[in-house]
């Protein structure tokens, strides 16, 4: 008869699993030496976690193990400081598909002699999620959050300008919303919505329509941006 799996976790599961996630491997020994826990105490961790040797064997299984503990609403915190930047980048793609999105990485945006990279471009109905994500160790708060923010505020401008040159003025309502995803902040509303991970999954709940205007930009194009529009990951206007 196969064991259910707990839905909460303890504090030496929640130490095996950042050591997990920071090591990219579920090996006992080299676990029980970052953590100076028993061998006989990680292996129980481990089992309690649904973490195995061939779950870590692509990134992307890492990022599924995170995922699935996120979405037990568990472990916010640990896992989002404990992935490394690009599985922190990876992972919020994920919630993003989760969430029914659309979702497009490493999208280069020229408009005249302007040219952006964004993270994540993600696409939902109307709603034109544009996502930077910070994995950074120290806390983005204060004037540093403001100027991030401002940064991506421009960036966002930049692909609302670039659309409305490449579809042109029209009736179809569309909403770009900046949203800057960092595992050391708190929930703001300024030149963009920031969030943690922990706020990101209530963020993504809320009807486009209903957040402000600002930070989310309304534009009125000709046609509906589809996602076969972003497939080649490169937009010139």
């Amino acid at each position: 008869m196969k064991r259910s799996r707990p839905t909460s976790l303890t504090p030496l599961d929640v130490k095996v699993l950042k050591a997990t996630l920071r090591l990219n491997t579920a090996d006992v020994s080299l676990l029980s030496l970052e953590t100076g826990l028993d061998e006989g105490v990680v292996a129980e961790s481990l089992e309690k976690l649904d973490i195995h040797t061939q779950t870590l064997s692509q990134p992307g299984e890492l990022v599924e193990t995170a995922l699935r503990w996120l979405k037990r609403g568990r472990a916010y915190e640990e896992v989002s400081k404990s992935l490394p930047w690009d599985l922190f980048e990876l992972l919020v793609a994920r919630i993003l598909e989760e969430a029914g999105l659309d979702v497009f990485r490493n999208i280069s945006v020229t408009l005249g002699r302007r040219r952006v990279q964004l993270d994540i471009v993600a696409l939902k109905s109307s709603a034109i999620y544009v996502i930077e994500c910070k994995r950074w160790i120290r806390s983005l708060t204060g004037a540093l959050a403001e100027r991030e923010a401002q940064k991506l505020k421009a960036r966002a401008d930049l692909l609302a300008r670039a659309l409305l040159k490449m579809f042109g003025r029209g009736d179809y309502i569309h909403l770009v919303v900046p949203i800057l995803v960092s595992p050391y902040t708190s929930p703001a509303v300024t030149e963009a919505f920031i969030t943690p991970l922990r706020t990101f999954f209530s963020l993504l709940s809320e009807h486009p329509s209903t957040l402000p205007t600002p930070p989310a930009i309304k534009l009125f194009l000709r046609g509906v941006v589809a996602s076969t529009f972003l497939e080649h990951r490169k937009l010139h206007a």
